[in-house]
C-alpha cells in the first residue's frame, strides 16, 4: 500500500496520442456534446481543459480531485486489480494462487466490477489505481452465473466512475474499445462479432455474450466501451470461435454485457450473488463431440468424482432423458433440479451403459468463499452512474 510521490494527480500515460484513430474517436465523442463541427475520429489535446486536481496527490483514505480531463476521465475509471487465494482453494489449480487483471469502477463509494474467476476464492485483494494509488479492497460479491465479481476499496474512494451504457443497442459490426487497466498501451480497438450465448464446458451460460475480435491479450476485467466512452461490458474469456459469418470463424474475446449485470445488481448487492447462481453443480467440464456429450475433465472431490464418473466418460441422458448437447445437459440440469437433488446420469465408458447417480450441491458451498465478505454492501444503487 502507498500513496504517489508525485505532486500530480495525472495518469503517467502519455497524452500525445490514444494507441488508434478508433481509439481517439472514442474519447472525442465523449467530450464534443454533439457538436457536429468535430470530425470523427480526432481529438484536439490543445483544447482539453486543464485538470483541476493537479495541484495535490490523493492521499489513501480521501477521495481523488475532480478531474476535468476528458482523457483521464476514461483512463482513471479503469483499475489494476491483484488476489492472492485462500490456502487450499479449489480454483488454484484452474487459475493459480495469485491472479490479476482490470476492473472498472461503478461509482464513487470504491465499487469496482470485474470478472469472477479472478476473485474466487480470494484471500487478499489489492486495486491500484490510474493515479498510483493502491488500497486493499473486499469481495461484496462473486456470481459464477454469469461469471461477475464485485469489489470495493476500504479506505480510498475515486470520484471518476464509468458511465454505464446499453449493450441491448450493440450491434454486429460495430466498433469498439477495449481499455484494460494500463490504458493507452493496452487499448484496442475491435469489432462485435455476434451477440449470442456462450456455452461453455465448466457448466456456465452467458445469454448474450457480447463476441468481439480481433483478440486482445489483456481482456481479463477490462472495459469494453462505446464511441461514447459508455461501459458496453466486462472482459471475460479468450475465444479461438468468434463467428463473423457461417464460413468464418477468427480468434477474439467474450464480454460480459453491462445489461446483464444491472439487471441483477440489486441481488448482488444485498445478497452477494444472483438467484440464478443457485443451481444443482456435478462438477464436470464437458464438450460436444459427433458421439455425444463427453467428460473433458472431473473436479477433484466434485459430486460427480465422488460417484465415479471419470474422464472420457460420455452422458447419453438425465433422469432417463437423453441429452445429445452440452446445452442440453445444463438445461435438464437447472430446470428440473434444486442443489442437493440426487440425478442419474446415463453415461457410456468402454461400450457398456451405466445409470450413475449424483448428489448435486450447490457450487458455492464446494468453494472456498469467505461468507463474511459476502454481506449486505453499504453501496446505495441510486450512487452508480446510469
Amino acid at each position: 500500500m502507498h500513496t504517489v510521490t508525485s505532486t500530480r494527480v495525472r495518469s503517467i500515460l502519455p497524452r500525445t496520442v490514444f494507441l488508434s484513430a478508433f481509439a481517439l474517436g472514442v474519447l472525442a465523442s465523449a467530450t464534443a456534446s454533439g457538436d457536429p463541427s468535430l470530425p470523427p475520429y480526432t481529438y484536439n489535446f490543445d483544447s482539453v481543459a486543464p485538470d483541476s486536481s493537479e495541484s495535490e496527490a490523493p492521499q489513501l483514505g480521501a477521495a481523488l480531485g475532480t478531474v476535468t480531463d476528458p482523457v483521464q476521465r476514461v483512463i482513471h475509471s479503469v483499475v489494476s486489480v491483484e488476489v492472492n487465494t485462500l490456502e487450499g482453494a479449489r480454483t488454484e489449480s484452474t487459475f493459480g494462487a495469485v491472479r490479476s487483471g482490470s476492473g472498472v469502477v461503478l461509482d464513487a463509494n470504491g465499487l469496482i466490477a470485474t470478472v469472477g474467476y479472478i476473485v474466487a476464492e480470494a484471500d487478499t485483494v489489492k486495486v491500484t489505481f490510474a493515479n498510483g494509488i493502491t488500497d486493499d479492497a473486499e469481495v461484496v460479491a462473486y456470481d459464477d452465473s454469469i461469471g461477475v465479481g464485485l469489489l470495493r476499496t476500504k479506505n480510498f474512494r475515486s470520484t471518476i466512475a464509468i458511465e454505464l451504457g446499453d449493450s441491448s443497442d450493440i450491434e454486429k459490426d460495430q466498433k469498439v474499445l477495449v481499455l484494460p487497466a494500463s490504458g493507452e498501451q493496452g487499448a484496442r480497438a475491435v469489432s462485435v462479432g455476434k451477440i449470442k450465448p456462450f456455452t461453455a464446458g465448466w457448466e456456465y451460460v452467458l445469454n448474450d455474450a457480447i463476441h468481439t475480435y480481433p483478440p486482445s491479450a489483456e481482456f481479463s476485467g477490462a472495459a469494453l466501451l462505446s464511441d461514447k466512452a459508455r461501459l458496453l461490458g466486462i472482459g471475460s474469456l479468450v475465444s479461438i470461435d468468434i463467428d463473423i459469418d457461417p464460413k468464418v470463424r477468427v480468434p477474439g474475446n467474450i464480454f460480459i454485457p453491462i445489461d446483464t449485470l444491472k439487471n441483477v445488481m440489486g441481488e448482488l448487492l444485498t445478497k452477494g450473488r444472483s438467484d440464478s447462481s443457485v443451481k444443482p453443480w456435478i462438477g464436470v467440464e464437458t464438450k460436444n463431440t459427433k458421439e455425444g456429450i463427453q467428460v473433458g475433465s472431473v473436479y477433484e472431490d466434485g459430486p460427480a468424482a465422488k460417484a465415479g464418473i471419470k474422464t472420457g466418460d460420455k452422458i447419453v441422458a438425465v433422469d432417463q432423458k437423453q441429452v445429445i448437447k452440452v446445452a442440453d445437459l445444463y438445461a435438464r440440469l437447472w430446470t428440473d433440479s434444486e442443489p442437493g437433488d440426487k440425478i442419474h446420469l446415463l453415461v457410456l465408458r468402454d461400450q457398456q451403459y451405466a445409470n450413475v447417480p449424483v448428489e448435486t450441491v450447490d457450487r458455492y458451498e464446494w468453494l472456498n468463499l469467505r461468507g463474511d465478505e459476502l454481506e449486505d454492501s453499504e453501496t446505495k444503487l441510486t450512487e452508480m452512474s446510469e
